[in-house]
């Protein structure tokens, strides 16, 4: 079995030494790490949770996509393993000889962690950072604040060493140190070393929050020489992979990344301008509502979308003349799906959060919220639920404005919604953004504490006599996965039963998620069969907009190039099986849906599609039957096998 080459850094002493664990990628090492030690029985954010970040086995191959980091930890949000990625970091990562880091214990002081190769073997080590120095960066430093600010003080704490090194910087933002739902951020540097317009996080989940209050890690930085020959022969790699896809390598790659890259047939390109024009009415807006709105309410609401939030961002990425604005996440793809929008990277899921879900479909608000996010070092999509939460609380009067830190009412009305009152709804948001990274309201001090789901419970219970009023509740209102107790997953944007369904690992695309329903047993077959060839893309640190292709030709590259002879499909549904382990000793599995809102996911889109008996939302009794029977075909798969 393979092994990976970790640094195990103990923050608690300030001391690093190199590891060897058992794996053939992140996952698989990072949730045998997480049994073997117990994790399950102590405080996600308490030192004794592991933060795993390595990459895969294929870096400084021929491969395109193969250079993501996979972060691995016990989630402040679930409550039980999770793994988010982030691009084209592992390029750097490669030149150290390194496979990734292992982080342990809790400094008291922020940490820099760095380990880098100037040509004469590898120079590891930690610096510790005055917090009040830290704190005044954020606020300020070289032109820049929050997390950018950081990648500043950072290269200034190394100074020297990180000259003509090809090299990352993994970061924390201000959040990371208050909330349970902040991201891991890194930049793509500009040549003179400054953070450039490409932004990539590890943001689901919870991952910075691990890093920065479970262990006291600011940043992590490595890097190596900038040429570095690649590890196998070229030839026998493009061989391989010929062989296995019938066609020649980058013709399959054109074809399977053309959406990311760019469609001839939409006229546009990367998930946030392909996903306006390919879902357009079956986009979930403003709070969730449009749920509830018919087509043609939808429809309307879709022209205003294209109009004043997807044509801007089209003429400015696509239709100017010159040189295009489409960017890498740090490693040579030719895929460039990174698109900029005046020096801000803009992806679907970010900008949709702090956009059209809350009620702001003016691009340049937009694209200030999400700069500001990266820089307090949120999860973008968990931000835009909570924020889109508070709006409709606000709106339907569960909740003060006062409460929530506002001075105005948000518009969440799409008869309403205009450019002046969504730059109104952008200034609101903005103000709830920054409250939800550096809590100053009771609503963002509650939220911060005990997470969305509790706050919601507790909002339920100090406000009965609203609730009775309106005929809704906090938790009602708040779209989210239950996980145990006190877990909760917000999903990714997409109208979807399977963003919400009863799964071991939420929040990421390890499931079915296109819109669509279907009785729930098939749903659950769909949905792991899914999972498993995620988790296998991941596990791998090949980026999933490069799946279509990859997936074809994973077993021969495993067997080819790495010599490692293994059915992958059985093994990843064993990792998927052991997430099941962990979640159930940690007191974290699936739990049937508490939020109106949420079951009422699944009864629309079943209506939206013209599916007999779901013409009108059903009582709550049905919906928790489609849950039930789910959550029982996914645990009898799990048992069983998905050749059953």
């Amino acid at each position: 079995m393979a092994r990976l080459r970790l640094l195990e850094v103990d923050a608690s002493a300030g001391k690093i030494r190199e590891v060897s664990v058992q794996g053939l990628g992140p996952i698989d090492a990072g949730v045998r790490l997480h049994l073997e030690h117990e994790t399950y029985n102590h405080d996600p954010l308490g030192p004794e949770n592991i933060l795993l970040i390595a990459k895969g086995p294929f870096t400084l191959t021929p491969l395109l996509g193969a250079h993501r980091l996979v972060a691995v930890f016990r989630s402040p949000e679930t409550r039980g393993l999770h793994a988010s990625t982030l691009g084209g970091a592992a390029y750097a990562l490669a030149r150290t000889g390194l496979d990734g880091f292992l982080v342990r214990g809790r400094s008291s002081d922020p940490l820099i962690v760095y380990a880098l190769d100037r040509g004469g073997g590898l120079e590891t080590g930690v610096i510790g950072i005055e917090r009040d120095k830290l704190w005044r960066a954020y606020r300020g430093y070289r032109g820049y604040t929050g997390a950018r600010a950081l990648h500043e003080l950072v290269r200034e704490e190394l100074g020297p060493k990180l000259r003509g090194l090809e090299y990352r910087i993994l970061l924390v933002g201000p959040a990371a140190w208050h909330t349970p739902y902040a991201g891991i951020f890194s930049w793509v540097p500009m040549p003179d070393g400054s953070p450039g317009p490409v932004v990539d996080s590890a943001s689901r989940g919870g991952g910075g929050s691990v890093m920065a209050r479970a262990h006291g890690v600011a940043a992590i930085v490595f890097g190596g020489p900038r040429r570095v020959g690649p590890l196998v022969d070229k030839s026998r790699v493009l061989r391989v992979l010929e062989d296995a896809l019938g066609e020649p390598y980058y013709r399959a790659v054109e074809k399977a990344t053309r959406k990311y890259r760019f469609d001839p047939k939409l006229g546009t390109g990367g998930t946030f301008g392909v996903n306006y024009v390919h879902y357009r009415e079956l986009i979930p807006a403003l709070a969730y509502n449009t749920i509830y709105m018919s087509r043609s309410v939808r429809l309307m609401l879709h022209e205003k979308i294209m109009r004043w939030f997807w044509a801007p961002f089209q003429e400015e990425v696509f239709a100017r003349s010159g040189p295009k604005p489409w960017r890498t996440c740090g490693e040579p793809c030719s895929v460039a799906c990174k698109k900029v929008y005046k020096d801000v990277k803009l992806d679907y899921e970010p900008a949709h959060a702090l956009g059209p879900m809350i009620g702001v479909i003016t691009l340049d608000d937009t694209r200030r919220l999400v700069e500001l996010a990266d820089d307090l070092g949120v999860d973008a999509i968990e931000a835009g639920h909570i924020i889109a939460w508070i709006f409709d609380a606000v709106a339907r009067g569960l909740l003060d404005e006062s409460d929530a830190g506002l001075d105005g009412k948000p518009v969440l009305d799409p008869l309403a919604l205009s450019p002046e009152t969504s730059r109104a709804n952008a200034v609101l948001a903005e103000r709830v953004l920054r409250s939800l990274a550096t809590p100053d309201t009771r609503v963002s001090s509650m939220i911060a504490a005990w997470g969305a789901r509790r706050t919601a419970r507790m909002l339920d219970e100090e406000h009965r006599s609203r609730v009775e009023r309106t005929g809704w509740g906090f938790r009602d209102l708040l779209v989210y996965a239950a996980f145990g107790s006190e877990g909760y997953m917000t999903p990714n944007y997409y109208w979807s039963p399977g963003m919400i369904a009863p799964l071991y690992v939420l929040g990421r695309y390890w499931t079915n998620y296109s819109p669509a329903y279907m009785e729930p047993e098939e749903y659950a077959r769909q949905s792991l069969h899914r999972a498993v060839k995620e988790l296998l893309i991941d596990n791998a640190g090949m980026c999933r907009f490069h799946r279509k292709w990859a997936e074809k030709v994973l077993d021969a590259l495993y067997r080819e190039i790495l010599g490692v002879d293994v059915e992958l499909v059985p093994y990843a549904l064993d990792i998927y099986r052991r997430i099941r382990e962990y979640s159930r000793r940690a007191g974290a599995e699936p739990v049937p849906w508490e939020s109106r809102k949420t079951m009422d996911i699944v009864a629309t889109i079943a209506a939206e599609l013209g599916v007999k008996g779901w013409e009108a939302i059903p009582p709550r009794e049905k919906l928790l039957e489609w849950w039930h029977r789910f959550y029982s075909e996914l645990n009898r798969l799990l048992d069983k096998g998905l050749e059953d």
